[in-house]
């Protein structure tokens, strides 16, 4: 007995977690391995991060100053080199933008908070023109949004300059917070009047298509309908953004859980479980605003009608 309680002593001043189903047996301590790595994960990420964007240009660099040194050429050919070097520069920085956009452009379209929150976090101190600066903090609105965080949602579009084509967007997300916070939406248009620019070339250029816009608009007149309790004009604006497969998911989510409240209160619970699962089925996962009041077999089939 004095052996072990020596052996446990010695665990508990190592300071070394023990753990509990193997801590009785002290003739035998089992140690587990710290939680955390020896390396900082967010000084790999930076390092991944630089890495991603300059290893490319700083090996092309290098291989075409040694292919200058090496080669038995003139000044003129050496010239040529530098004009392909500088090709390859433009277009690896374009391949970049593209990237970017296109990893933004999805995010904002399936609503992916996760993401959307990933990379303003990653491209906002970067920016410096409100003009870059605008998609990332209107995805970031939209992500407050989707989980329910709507005096965020409004923060983050105070911040914004969005230029006309990212206006129906941000409108929609502006409009959506000031209902579900029961504010006056004449918010709405004063913020806008201040926040509209004109329209600068961005590096960011994330422009939803012509299709989504309209279904933006529907989505923020069937809101502001809902509001005014005028269900009859909000309902079938909902579910034209419901139909419109190319609305992006989650814009037909959140015309899923008015359309779900708008059957409540027409005494509809079964369509109401249908368009709250529904909505849970097009959500991200952090998107908890549109996975609320979600119940395991809202879609079960209604009970048959009895034989007459």
């Amino acid at each position: 007995m004095a052996a072990r309680s020596g052996i446990a002593a010695k665990v508990a001043r190592s300071g070394i977690p023990v753990t509990p189903e193997r801590a009785r047996r002290t003739d035998e301590p089992v140690v587990r391995e710290p939680d955390e790595g020896i390396f900082d994960r967010e000084l790999l990420e930076r390092l991944w991060r630089s890495l991603s964007r300059w290893a490319v240009p700083v090996m092309m660099a290098g291989a075409y100053a040694l292919l200058a040194v090496t080669s038995e050429t003139d000044v003129a050919g050496k010239s040529w080199m530098a004009v392909g070097f500088g090709f390859v520069l433009v277009v690896w920085f374009v391949f970049r933008a593209l990237t970017e956009t296109a990893a933004l452009s999805r995010a904002l379209s399936v609503g992916d908070t996760v993401r959307l929150f990933e990379l303003a976090a990653r491209y906002l101190p970067r920016k410096r023109r409100p003009a870059d600066r605008a998609p990332f903090l209107v995805g970031r609105a939209l992500a407050h949004q989707l989980r329910g965080e709507f005096t965020e949602a409004l923060a983050a579009l105070a911040e914004a300059r969005p230029s006309p084509e990212l206006q129906p967007l941000a409108r929609a997300v502006r409009i959506g917070a000031l209902v579900e916070l029961g504010r006056p939406v004449d918010e709405a248009a004063g913020v806008e009047a201040r926040t509209t620019v004109a329209p600068v070339a961005s590096a960011v250029p994330v422009v939803p298509a012509a299709r989504r816009s309209l279904a933006l608009t529907w989505l923020a007149e069937a809101e502001l309908a809902w509001r005014d309790h005028q269900l009859e004009v909000a309902a079938p604006l909902f579910a034209r953004v419901i139909d419109d497969i190319r609305a992006g998911g989650a814009t037909r989510a959140i015309a899923h859980v008015y359309a779900a409240r708008i059957a409540e209160t027409q005494g509809d619970p079964a369509a109401a479980a249908r368009h709250r699962t529904a909505a849970a089925t097009l959500a991200t996962p952090d998107a908890t605003w549109l996975r609320r009041h979600v119940v395991v077999g809202d879609l079960s089939p209604a009970p048959a009608a009895p034989a007459l």
